[in-house]
């Protein structure tokens, strides 16, 4: 979706003018073109890290979901970048 808007960069909003039917009845996939192109981090823990994550995540945010997993990331992003600049 983003090439052939020819961005590289898309918002809902550049979803809504080209195919305004997607983001009404297909929402799930609208998210997905917005976030293709976004940059991923993926942290490979050691296994005694990735269990004191999962505890800490647990009693942080009340459960274990990617949600919760992406929340936890980005603070610890945010508060990294913060320190940093």
């Amino acid at each position: 979706m983003s090439e052939w808007l020819g961005r590289t960069q898309i918002t809902y909003e550049d979803i809504e003018r080209a195919t305004p039917s997607i983001k009404e009845f297909f929402p799930m996939l609208a998210r997905f073109y917005v976030d293709d192109q976004k940059i991923r981090v993926i942290a490979i823990l050691d296994y005694d890290k990735g269990d004191k994550f999962r505890e800490i995540v647990r009693k942080v945010y009340g459960s274990l979901t990617p949600t919760n997993i992406r929340r936890a990331a980005d603070e610890a992003i945010d508060k990294w970048m913060e320190a940093h600049s």
